[in-house]
């Protein structure tokens, strides 16, 4: 006996009841088609489902009814998606008869009916009267609901006027192996004993997601190197391998990451608690349940994406059409992506040799020039040269290039000519920018536009050829280059033409920065890569762990600072050849990239919470660590033989290249506004961002001057002391040195 119940809870909910009853339309309409609640299936008397059939009530009815009439018309079996899809039922046709499978899909997944045999004329008996059960619920809780219903009422009529077919016929059996050698001694293995005797891979029609093709019965077996058998995993070799491909995924994380162990939960029949798979990664060596048996990790997660490769294929083969089975296909691409990225790990660092001379570490150009004149500065006055508003910045938001000052914004993108204080040419704006030689490149949703930087016309317009990136660098005479969600893409500078395109395994977020004829990318998985202008790998190497920031140059190096367990470190490397030169191990959380400052590179973090700065020789042994009298991360800026340091209240102190504190200020009254930039230097002059821009004589740190009515969240200085200050609306404003006066 079958029943089929919708949960009463709905109907209880005071709330719920009242705004059905005030909603009118379509508002009515979309709160009564999210009415949740539980689907109960009830087979004499036991609910298969038990209690996890949860969703909205009228899409779910919905769907049951169409899939009994489908199994009712003839199709071999048909499948209904619950708790959004989390949990699915499927429905098979056997004669007479309809056999219930609900499997949950949340890893590790679990097979939680199978094969629950019910007469089919009852079974769509019992889907009807639950549906018009349901609708004379919602006729009392509110009469105007039930109007509401109508596609489940056409459900219900599609179904009672669908004709019982004949079940389909025996279709032929499948009886496989994966391909390939046999597991011997010395070999991690995992194989596919596939026993489709009802051809269920033949029952896809094609056109739309089905797992109910997929769940031919069968075994998966894991081997261990010394022969020994670790897992059989009786049931639907489907689902244990999507939650095999899924445990290799959790593996080569952790690899990454350098972790000791690792455990796995693994699914046993029907509610049973689920089995854990330990894993002694540094031993290499694996339990499941009983003796841990040799098995080095990236070993096994190899074998398990090697053999789902292999059950995906003989799906195919066997029915052409399961390539557009979305299921199929999502398991396909996981394990294609483990494998890659198994492949990566195993290869490690990849030198471009010696004679890759193309790359070169370029610092950041610096401002700084010389002293406005001779003798003490004792006073300066900025005058109001300009003033653009361009919306939110955009990118780096604000920068020089050339004479001109560049204010970017999701607005507008302005070119500014400093010496006369003009607006040379104004453009469309977008979310992101990045600065181009001769050129700003905006990117949009789905757009990409090059605009000239003397004219502002554009160069070129295209859609991007993938998802948007996140940013772009250039590379010396050669293409520039889209930074995307795990992938790089070269494009012809001219044209916009693309010229290459190199996707990355497990399609990491990458942060890349260009070194001469190099881009170098840092990945969230861990490793650093190199590409020349050809859209050829130059190099690669495997970082301690994810970048905190992107790569940088500084003492003629590529500067990677990586998570690094409990810590992080800094990873020195030559831009050419990818050798690495040294890693330095650090103990505190970084605020920002790595610092160039003279012969010394500066790491600002906090420990603790407590501020902290490392100095590093050119070998990355530490020269001294400091605790500077501050709070929180500091922002910091290089200027000669000073390091200045600003902390979250607007504090400043200024270290030597000993470490001494050389000078220090207070925290101004009030409070710093959200995302101040950090200080900049030039000609003598610290300008710090706040409440509008204090300027100090840099070697003493006494006030010369100030610009008021300004909260600078991007600076830019020229050294003619021109500043341009960008707020987080994107008001832009210039000045100009007005008066100085210096004593000798």
């Amino acid at each position: 006996m079958i029943r089929i119940r919708t949960g009463t809870s709905w109907r209880l909910d005071p709330d719920l009841t009242a705004a059905l009853r005030r909603a009118a339309g379509p508002a009515r309409t979309a709160a009564t088609r999210a009415i949740v609640d539980a689907l109960a299936i009830e087979v004499d008397g036991i609910d298969i489902a038990g209690g996890r059939a949860e969703g909205p009530l009228l899409p779910s009815l919905e769907a049951l009814l169409r899939a009994v009439a489908r199994v009712v018309g003839g199709a071999p079996h048909a499948a209904v998606a619950f708790h959004e899809g989390a949990l699915e039922l499927v429905l098979r046709r056997r004669g007479g008869s309809a056999l219930l499978t609900l499997v949950s899909l949340a890893r590790p997944s679990r097979v939680l009916a199978r094969d629950v045999e019910v007469d089919l004329e009852a079974l769509a008996a019992a889907a009807l009267e639950a549906a018009a059960e349901l609708c004379r619920e919602l006729a009392e809780a509110a009469p105007a609901a039930a109007r509401d219903a109508g596609r489940l009422r056409a459900a219900a009529r599609d179904l009672r006027r669908t004709e019982a077919a004949p079940a389909p016929g025996p279709r032929p059996p499948v009886r496989a192996r994966r391909p390939g050698p046999a597991p011997r001694p010395g070999r991690v293995a995992c194989t596919v004993d596939l026993a489709d005797d009802e051809g269920v891979l033949l029952a896809y029609p094609g056109g739309r997601p089905d797992l109910g093709s997929l769940l031919a019965p069968g075994v998966v077996r894991v081997v261990a190197e010394d022969g020994a058998e670790l897992l059989a995993l009786q049931g639907f070799p489907f689902l244990a391998l999507r939650d095999l491909v899924a445990a290799a995924g959790a593996i080569v994380g952790a690899v990454r990451r350098r972790e000791p162990a690792l455990e796995v939960p693994l699914s046993r029949a029907g509610r049973a608690p689920a089995r854990t798979l330990e894993l002694d990664l540094a031993a290499g060596r694996v339990r499941a349940g009983g003796v841990a048996r040799p098995a080095p990790p990236l070993a096994l997660a190899r074998a398990v994406a090697e053999a789902a490769l292999d059950l995906c294929r003989l799906a195919r083969a066997r029915n052409p059409r399961q390539s557009e089975n979305a299921y199929l296909a999502e398991l396909e691409a996981a394990a294609a992506e483990r494998l890659a990225q198994v492949e990566e790990l195993a290869g490690g660092d990849l030198s471009a040799g010696p004679s890759a001379g193309q790359a070169r570490a370029r610092g950041a150009a610096i401002a700084a020039g010389a002293p406005l004149g001779p003798g003490r500065l004792r006073r300066l006055s900025f005058r109001r040269a300009w003033s653009v508003d361009v919306g939110a910045p955009a990118g780096p938001g604000l920068w020089n290039a050339g004479a001109l000052t560049l204010a970017a914004g999701a607005e507008a993108v302005v070119a500014v000519d400093r010496a006369r204080g003009e607006v040379a040419w104004r453009a469309a704006g977008g979310l992101r920018a990045a600065p181009l030689p001769g050129a700003v490149l905006v990117i949009g949703p789905g757009r990409l536009e090059a605009l000239a930087l003397r004219t502002g016309r554009p160069r070129w317009a295209r859609t991007p050829p993938g998802a948007d990136p996140e940013g772009a660098v250039a590379l010396a005479g050669g293409p520039l280059v889209l930074v995307e969600p795990g992938a790089l893409t070269g494009l012809e500078a001219a044209t916009g033409r693309t010229l290459w395109r190199l996707e990355l395994p497990g399609r990491p977020r990458l942060r890349a920065a260009a070194f001469g004829g190099v881009a170098v990318a840092a990945s969230d998985a861990g490793f650093v890569y190199a590409v020349d202008a050809a859209g050829r790998l130059a190099w690669r190497v495997r970082a301690p762990g994810a970048p905190c920031c992107a790569p940088s140059a500084g003492r003629g190096a590529c500067l990677v600072l990586a998570e690094a367990g409990a810590g992080t470190a800094l990873l020195a490397l030559d831009p050419s050849t990818g050798a690495r030169r040294w890693e330095a191990p650090l103990d505190l959380v970084p605020a920002g990239p790595p610092i160039a400052w003279g012969p010394r590179l500066a790491v600002v973090g906090t420990v603790g919470g407590d501020p902290a700065v490392t100095a590093l020789r050119d070998d990355g042994s530490a020269d001294w660590t400091d605790a500077p009298p501050l709070t929180g991360a500091p922002a910091a800026a290089a200027a000669g033989p000073l390091l200045v340091l600003r902390d979250a209240a607007g504090a400043l102190v200024a270290l030597g290249r000993d470490g001494a504190v050389r000078w220090s200020r207070a925290a101004p009254p009030g409070h710093l506004p959200p995302g101040a930039a950090a200080p900049a230097v030039a000609r003598g002059t610290l300008l710090v961002p706040g409440e509008g821009i204090a300027c100090l004589a840099l070697r003493t740190g006494e006030p010369v001057g100030a610009i008021p009515a300004v909260a600078p969240a991007r600076l830019a200085v020229d050294g003619a002391l021109r500043v341009a200050a960008m707020d987080l609306d994107g008001l832009t404003t210039g000045f100009r040195l007005a008066t100085h006066l210096s004593v000798v």
